[in-house]
């Protein structure tokens, strides 16, 4: 398909994927980008404490360059480190009437990463491996490896390796790693930029409400995509349509039966009251890491695992904890009898945001062991909800006998740090440049895959729908009132 520079583009969808397409388009010399979304960004600043509801919308989000032995995806990583460190110094020399648009003026915070276990899981070692031949062996600190605590607190690391340390006593068997590459994305505050960005280079945002909620697209044919028509009736021409919706995105392109899925994520988060100086002090990003707990893919779905808790956010005073354990489906038959997993949020009739209660009573049991001075805090939950594709790998690509129309999606759990970094990709593929990322992201068939390790074809009596879970109550979240098990 042949596009020039005047052509209309359309994405449909303004989190991660969307942002950083239309940024890409923009940089790339293309004058006509619209983007559309169902939410008001500008109203609710991108994040699920005002009723943003996708994963991109998130407090945080984990900055991490160790992918095992996918090296391809570290480098990929670094690459957009660089871009995140520019767009942090750049935020800082905005003018002050630019600045009331954002949240907070950090994008990056190089707070590090503790990985901790009982076992080494091959993930680790893989990583190890990579970093050491990259020459980036002395950024990791092994915590049971004299040397490496030794220069660990040389260098300042000392308050976040120390709480491994403390903890052996409760785990013999503690094993270790604190990544100093490692941080967290304030994401409100990454979304708000990258959006200040595409608008300074001339994309066109409708956003919220019927006018910026897709409909239907506009056939040429039965095989060629015009344009969309938003629910308000109005019809908008384009060459080329681009869907970033996320979890929404199977829904619109039934092509991606298969290989796309949307699935929701386990979130709890608290607020610090302002009483506890000592809380918000303590698990500041100065003196804490992100902490993850039984976090290699190989060790995550078993019980008390896949946890990860960030630093308090400032000045919101927000801590949160992620548990990947498990992701969550809603499969629905629509009327064509397609089999889709929709997502139900905070948003919906009536809101959705209740988790699994085993979920729930798991949390409060690592918090007795790891951080027994928060369960008296109150906790909330929030569902995030993902996209997993077949094999983790992102979707950019043109659907198959569809001209005009392309995808982008499929972020697995691991994307929003690409964000500087994803939207060069979209504009290789429809500028004919072929590289090893735009074959890695290309269209693939699930026929193609005899393994499903996302579960993608479980559809509506699988393991992980919602209406098979017991879900929790209100008062399943008081911590310390609760009943100890299941």
């Amino acid at each position: 398909m042949t596009l020039n520079k005047d052509s209309k583009i359309i994405l449909v969808g303004a989190g991660v994927f969307g942002l950083s397409n239309a940024l890409h388009l923009a940089k790339s010399g293309y004058k006509n980008v619209t983007v559309f979304d169902r939410l008001d960004f500008g109203a609710n600043h991108y994040t699920l404490l005002e009723g943003a509801d996708t994963a991109s919308a998130d407090i945080n989000k984990i900055f991490r360059a160790q992918y095992a032995e996918k090296k391809h995806y570290q480098e990929l990583a670094f690459r957009a480190f660089e871009i995140w460190q520019e767009w942090d110094r750049k935020i800082q020399l905005l003018p002050e009437s630019e600045v009331k648009e954002f949240t907070g003026l950090r994008l990056l915070d190089l707070c590090g990463m503790l990985r901790l276990d009982d076992q080494v899981g091959w993930e680790e070692l893989a990583s190890r491996d990579n970093f050491a031949r990259e020459g980036l062996g002395p950024l990791r600190f092994d915590i049971n490896d004299k040397n490496d605590l030794k220069r660990a607190k040389a260098q300042g690391y000392g308050p976040k390796v120390q709480f491994a340390l403390d903890l052996q006593s409760k785990i013999p068997d503690l094993e270790g790693v604190f990544d100093s590459t490692s941080g967290m994305l304030y994401a409100s505050r990454c979304l708000q930029y990258a959006a200040y960005l595409c608008k300074s280079m001339g994309v066109r945002f409708i956003m919220g409400g019927d006018k910026g909620t897709f409909k239907e697209y506009v056939m040429i044919s039965n095989k060629i995509v015009g344009g969309i028509v938003t629910r308000d009736g109005k019809k908008h021409e384009a060459e080329l349509v681009v869907i970033n919706c996320g979890p929404w995105s199977t829904s619109l392109v039934p092509e991606l039966d298969g290989i796309n899925e949307g699935t929701g994520g386990n979130i709890l988060i608290c607020k610090i009251p302002d009483s506890r100086k000592d809380l918000k002090v303590k698990y500041s990003s100065k003196n804490f890491p992100i902490i993850g707990w039984k976090s290699g893919h190989s060790r995550e779905h078993d019980y008390l695992a896949g946890m990860f808790i960030f630093p308090v956010i400032e000045p919101e005073g927000i801590l949160k904890i992620i548990v990947r354990q498990t992701k969550y489906t809603n499969p629905e038959k629509l009327a064509n009898g397609r089999v889709v997993s929709i997502p139900k949020t905070s948003n919906s009739n009536p809101p959705f945001e209740a988790l699994p209660r085993h979920i729930v009573y798991q949390v409060r049991e690592w918090l007795q062991t790891f951080f027994p001075d928060l369960i008296d805090l109150k906790w909330e939950s929030r569902i995030l909800w993902y996209t997993d594709t077949i094999n983790n790998d992102y979707i950019y690509d043109y659907v198959p006998n569809k001209k005009g129309l392309f995808v982008a999606c499929g972020g697995s759990g691991h994307a929003f740090k690409m964000l500087p970094v994803l939207g060069q990709f979209l504009v290789d593929k429809i500028e004919g440049r072929e590289n090893f990322y735009t074959k890695l992201f290309a269209w693939r068939n699930a026929k193609d895959y005899e393994k499903d390790p996302n579960g993608l074809r479980e559809g509506l009596n699988g393991a992980r729908v919602y209406k098979r879970q017991l879900m929790s109550s209100p008062e399943d979240y008081i911590f310390n009132k609760m009943a100890p098990h299941l």
